[in-house]
């Protein structure tokens, strides 16, 4: 296998299993349990290392070895603030570059009749799909990428704390059909401000989870 694919063999499954928390928030990684797991030298470990650096889901401590990046309170407070200032502009902006088919389909997904028949994770999944459609609709690769790294650790943070509020599930899911029947009438300036509103509770349920959990 070349040395590419090895390093994107690593970053991929030390990722998947850092936004899972299979490897948890403060542990330490092994390089050399690493480099047996993933079937590779030590050089593509560290390069897949270096890039989940960059995107704060590690940090490489000198002479202490790598560690997992913490989740907290502060953690949690500039995710949201990241989140409540790029989502509600990105809606506001360029929601209409949204095809109407899609948003019509995502907004079944989020039907209550379709609701019981998935798993939190499942309903997870799809939230993060709805609000990666909007910010991909920017077109705008800064964008795209900080949010990639946000969502990342959003999702971590629900893994972690196993939120499974299913009065937040079920008022966050309304409130996505609300937004996307703004886009869908044209109301743009409308919908930025219901996601803001949407971000704003959300961001109020994940530090009560942070809380309880701990």
């Amino acid at each position: 296998m070349q040395k590419e694919s090895l390093k994107n063999k690593a970053y991929n499954l030390i990722k998947t299993k850092i936004v899972n928390c299979e490897y948890p928030p403060n542990s330490f990684l092994n390089e050399t349990l690493l480099m047996d797991e993933i079937g590779s030298s030590r050089t593509p470990i560290r390069e897949a290392l270096s890039k989940l650096e960059q995107e704060n889901l590690v940090r490489i401590l000198p002479k202490k070895g790598i560690m997992v990046s913490d989740l907290s309170i502060n953690e949690i407070s500039m995710i949201f603030e990241t989140r409540i200032l790029i989502e509600p502009y990105i809606v506001a902006h360029y929601g209409q570059l949204v095809p109407s088919d899609i948003l019509s389909s995502m907004k079944k997904t989020f039907d209550l009749k379709n609701l019981s028949h998935r798993s939190t994770n499942e309903i997870y999944v799809k939230d993060d799909q709805f609000h990666k459609l909007l910010v991909n609709s920017s077109k705008n690769l800064y964008f795209m990428r900080t949010m990639d790294y946000i969502y990342n650790q959003n999702f971590r943070l629900r893994v972690m704390t196993g939120n499974q509020n299913q009065e937040r599930i079920l008022a966050s899911n309304n409130e996505h059909v609300n937004i996307i029947d703004l886009m869908l009438g044209g109301k743009f300036d409308e919908a930025g401000e219901a996601i803001k509103t949407h971000l704003e509770k959300a961001r109020e349920a994940s530090f009560s989870s942070f809380i309880n959990h701990y």
